[in-house]
């Protein structure tokens, strides 16, 4: 051991203690940073992805709205995809097009032309609820009116509890006040 102290100094020791020790601080930092970026990976990659699917889903499905558009002679220059709903409209002829998420093959054409009046038809629980105060919407819908002779000619559900595809019934309130204004533009002018 003294010869070993002969043949380097005291700072030469220092120095490849210190060297040593970094070499270590590095290696394990960069089992961290992999650790790391591993444990990011495994929770991001499968977010970007369900976005990503839901991105191309939506994107078929407005197509599917477009082209059946076309072929009917409308151009529409509003629409909404919802989780349950795909609606279209043309403000230049007067046309509605309805149609069910989960069927994206079959679409109601409803001409606004024959429609008197358009209203926002909810239903709630008689029970309030204890932290908001409101009563729980159970049923959100915008009903198409003829009035001569009065009959109500299609109703657009937004929301129903029963149903599993809509996620909160505020936001689907809001959604049937902005699409029966646009209704009701295109029934007055």
């Amino acid at each position: 051991m003294l010869l070993y102290a002969e043949k380097f100094s005291i700072s030469e020791i220092y120095q490849h203690k210190k060297i040593q020790f970094i070499l270590k601080f590095k290696k394990m930092e960069f089992k961290s940073v992999a650790i790391g970026v591993v444990l990011i990976l495994m929770f991001i990659v499968p977010i970007l992805f369900m976005i990503y699917r839901q991105s191309t889903k939506d994107k078929r499905r407005l197509k599917k709205l477009k082209d059946f558009g076309t072929q009917n002679q409308m151009t529409l220059d509003h629409f909404e995809l919802s989780n349950s709903l795909l609606l279209g409209l043309d403000s230049s002829s007067k046309k509605l097009i309805v149609g069910e998420a989960q069927n994206a093959k079959e679409f109601d054409v409803i001409d606004l032309s024959k429609i008197d009046v358009s209203s926002i038809s909810k239903k709630s629980h008689a029970d309030k609820n204890k932290q908001t105060g409101k009563e729980p919407l159970i049923r959100v819908c915008l009903e198409l009116i003829k009035n001569h002779p009065k009959q109500k000619v299609t109703e657009i559900v937004f929301y129903d509890e029963d149903d599993e595809t809509n996620m909160d019934a505020d936001v689907q309130l809001v959604l049937a006040k902005k699409w029966d204004e646009l209704i009701r533009m295109n029934l007055s002018a």
